[in-house]
């Protein structure tokens, strides 16, 4: 991405490591916990549903997904407006402003998941 300017270049970078981030806490957190995590809270804070806890690899899965979508997509959408250098440089940041703030939104929404897997607490979202 640094074809497209230095900006481009670290986004690029801190998206991908936003992808990876997730994945690296699941692999340790989740052999350290019991085969059965809490998921799901009702308003007043009580367990509602217990799931196992493989299922928290879902949501590190799906952030790196859309991560490295995005990134692709950044690269492919700067390459169609190359006719003008200033454009596509325009259009990638753009794209991966975008991942980025999406990567640390999930990367925020999973501690969540895995603080509330570990301590058995959490706080309900009246769903």
């Amino acid at each position: 991405m640094f074809k497209y300017g230095k900006k481009a270049g670290y986004m690029g970078i801190a998206l991908l490591v936003l992808a990876v981030l997730p994945l690296v806490v699941a692999a340790f957190v989740i052999p350290n916990i019991g085969p059965e995590v809490a998921t799901k809270f009702n308003a007043a804070g009580e367990v509602t549903r217990w799931g196992k806890s493989y299922e928290l690899l879902a949501l590190p899965v799906l952030n790196l997904l859309l991560s490295v979508a995005t990134y692709f997509t950044a690269g492919r959408q700067a390459k169609n407006n190359d006719d003008s250098a200033a454009m596509a440089r325009i259009v990638c940041e753009r794209y991966l402003r975008n991942g980025c703030i999406t990567g640390v939104f999930l990367n925020v929404v999973n501690v969540y998941f895995m603080y509330s897997a570990i301590t058995g607490t959490g706080f309900g979202f009246g769903f």
